[in-house]
Parts: C-alpha cells; sequence; structure tokens
C-alpha cells in the first residue's frame, strides 16, 4: 500500500494514488520555418500529484492536511522531508506544497477525496547548477610548473578580519599588568 509522510508524520488516507509529473522546459528557435531545433530552458522541479480518500469520520486527518499545507517560516512555505517510495526511487528528499488542494464529497463512500501537490525542492539539477554558478564565481589562480599558487590577502584593516595572533611578550605583560590594576 502506497504511503506519503511528511516530515515523518504519516497522512492517513484510504486508497491513496501518488503520480509524478516532471517538466523539460525548451523554446521552439525555429521561427517561422518548419525546423525542429530548440533552446534548452532548464529542468523544472518534479510534481507529485497525491488523491486518496478519508473518511468523514476522521475529520481531523482532514484539517491536519489543511494546516500543513498552510505553514509559512519567514513568509514562505514550510518545506518537509518526503517519505514515499516513489520519491525514494526518484531520489526527491524535500517538497513543499504548491497549487490547489480540493476536498470533494463522496456520498456513496462517506469520505472526502482530496487531492492536492508537492512541488519537489532543491532538486538534483537544480543543486548542479547551483554548484557550477558558485564554481564560476571563484576566483581563478594561475601557476606554472616552476612558480607557487599564492591567494593574495587583504590587510587585517581593509578587510575587518578579527583573525587574532598570538600577542607578544609585551603584550601580554602589558594586559597582566591591567588585570592586576583592575
Amino acid at each position: 500500500m502506497t504511503q506519503i509522510a511528511l516530515d515523518a508524520e504519516i497522512i492517513p488516507m484510504k486508497s491513496p494514488r501518488i503520480s509524478l509529473a516532471m517538466e523539460l522546459k525548451e523554446e521552439d528557435m525555429s521561427g517561422q520555418t518548419s525546423g525542429t531545433d530548440g533552446s534548452e530552458q532548464g529542468d523544472k522541479g518534479i510534481v507529485l500529484s497525491v488523491t486518496g480518500l478519508i473518511p468523514f469520520k476522521e475529520p481531523h486527518v482532514l484539517k491536519r492536511l489543511v494546516v500543513l499545507s498552510r505553514q509559512k517560516r519567514d513568509k514562505k512555505r514550510v518545506i518537509y522531508r518526503i517519505g514515499n517510495e516513489l520519491a525514494k526511487s526518484m531520489t526527491i528528499r524535500q517538497v513543499r506544497f504548491m497549487g490547489r488542494i480540493t476536498a470533494d464529497e463522496q456520498e456513496n463512500l462517506m469520505a472526502w477525496k482530496i487531492s492536492f501537490q508537492l512541488r519537489e525542492y532543491l532538486s538534483s539539477s537544480e543543486a548542479t547548477e547551483q554548484q557550477e554558478r558558485e564554481q564560476e564565481n571563484e576566483p581563478q589562480q594561475d601557476s606554472t610548473e616552476q612558480t607557487a599558487v599564492v591567494t593574495p590577502k587583504a590587510h587585517a584593516a581593509v578587510s575587518n578580519d578579527t583573525e587574532s595572533t598570538a600577542p607578544t611578550r609585551f603584550e601580554a605583560a602589558l594586559r597582566q599588568k591591567e588585570r592586576q590594576l583592575a
């Protein structure tokens, strides 16, 4: 049976179904011609669509799901660690709620049919893209076989670096005298 857990909290649903959707963005570059060339616009995060039934006699489950979907930290939707076999197989570790949450009455079943979507947060392609950007921003160091790599350091007065060095004997004696006088 398929189950889904958000931050180790199992969402108890009857007949849960989870489907996966992934968008590979591309823009047509052919213009008015019949060419098939396109420009890559990146891999977007995977979306998990979840549907299931919540019995009328368990309204607290529906209420908890709505509370989880509305939670925010620093004015952004909360990111949850997901526990699910489909998510695990696609190496999706974190998700956040997106889109609509619906709860339709199913009178013959005495339950609500719920549906909601979870979007992958920090996908593997996004993480790779961030690493590439960080590597581009790192300063390049030039060296040859006969020269050593030297990384320039700013003077402490310029960089406001609070890196402490060992005090000289004179400074140590001065500090000791100040402590005695205090």
